[in-house]
């Protein structure tokens, strides 16, 4: 076993480092959870898909894709949706999905700063 030596400030810059990227580490897995945990509504996936809400009635009918019921209106949650893209069972344009992040992490920082109520 070796034993290796440093100086004071030295391990104390280490830790800085560590600790700095445990929060980076934390804030992103914060914000994944967020996203994944976001619901869209029926307009917002037939955007984000590229299809009609009439094919997804028939998604939903044959049980292709998982949505909730909310007061009467269907709602689909993110981490599903993403997941049936990646097991193929949907198709999306991988731009899309890029817009759909950026757009809710922009509206995420908004709410977090107050400007939105």
């Amino acid at each position: 076993m070796d034993v290796i030596t440093i100086e004071s400030k030295a391990y104390h810059e280490l830790m800085g480092k560590i600790e700095k990227i445990l929060r980076y580490i934390e804030k992103e897995e914060k914000a994944k959870a967020e996203y994944g945990n976001r619901l869209v509504t029926n307009d917002e996936l037939a955007e984000i898909l590229g299809i009609s809400k009439r094919t997804l009635q028939r998604m939903r009918s044959a049980d292709r894709i998982s949505y909730k019921i909310i007061y009467g209106r269907c709602y689909y949650a993110l981490h599903d949706i993403e997941e049936a893209i990646r097991n193929k069972s949907l198709y999306c344009n991988p731009q899309n999905l890029k817009e759909l992040r950026h757009n809710f992490e922009l509206k995420s920082r908004r709410v977090k700063d107050g400007a939105i109520g």
